[in-house]
């Protein structure tokens, strides 16, 4: 039978982050729906079911957490993983005229709230779960601290990034959230990201571009072209390697296209 309660006091004793555990506990309900027993056959079984409506990635997160539920009930099984090909390129980044384009439409129509949020994720790099919690005195101090996946980063916030915010923020307490929605309380992810998409379609900006990881890409690529210190720039991003930041080194399919194009003239 399988020990659903038992394995959530054992992700919680492992110390893992709070959307880990829900992703795992996910994984192992919808397992113990179709099966009682953790054994090889089964896992295949719902490996096979799983790859008909899921994508590889989703795919491997499910079986992590059996691999996890296997280590806490100490039954040694080996679960093979599907094999993802690797992105050679990083697509749907919004570019420094689009990006231009949204600063000044929002200085014009007097969206200071969005605009705040648009330039903390495209001048610090951070994770949208992460620019949610930035407060004033971290950006009076210079930096702050994250816990992500177990791990502390520090994210910098750029000179010009403070000297840009701190007047429009005059109002706020050391502990006010910097991201608000319009009712002045800390904005959620979602919000932040219906903004966006609502400000694609006011501004002519494509929505494939408009999402918040988009301008964390953007940081990298804009810094890489200033900085071409690729370790810098994966510390920066809170890569655990440089192998994941390479990706911002590679052309997009966009800019293969066009060179090819260039450059085969015979």
């Amino acid at each position: 039978m399988i020990d659903i309660n038992g394995f959530e006091r054992y992700l919680y004793d492992e110390e893992l982050s709070k959307n880990t555990r829900s992703s795992y506990m996910y994984a192992l309900r919808n397992f113990a729906e179709s099966f009682e027993e953790i054994n090889k056959q089964n896992i295949v079984q719902w490996k096979n079911m799983l790859t008909e409506t899921r994508s590889p990635k989703t795919v491997n997160l499910r079986l992590a957490a059996l691999t996890k539920y296997c280590q806490y009930k100490s039954v040694g099984i080996s679960i093979k993983r599907m094999k993802i090909q690797n992105v050679i390129s990083v697509e749907n980044v919004i570019t420094s005229a689009q990006y231009d384009l949204l600063i000044q439409n929002l200085k014009k129509d007097n969206q200071t709230n969005m605009l705040i949020i648009i330039k903390l994720l495209a001048k610090t790099g951070g994770r949208i779960s992460e620019v949610i919690k930035y407060r004033k005195k971290d950006l009076m101090k210079g930096y702050v601290d994250m816990k992500t996946k177990g791990k502390i980063r520090r994210i910098y916030f750029p000179e010009s990034l403070v000297s840009d915010i701190m007047p429009v923020i005059k109002g706020f307490s050391e502990n006010d959230f910097l991201c608000r929605n319009k009712f002045g309380k800390q904005i959620t992810s979602r919000g932040v990201s219906e903004n966006l998409s609502r400000y694609a379609s006011v501004y002519g900006i494509p929505k494939e571009v408009m999402h918040p990881h988009s301008f964390r890409h953007f940081f990298a690529v804009e810094f890489l072209k200033r900085n071409n210190n690729i370790s810098l720039l994966a510390d920066l991003l809170g890569h655990s390697g440089i192998n994941t930041t390479r990706i911002y080194l590679r052309m997009s399919e966009a800019q293969q296209k066009a060179e090819i194009d260039k450059a085969v003239d015979w």
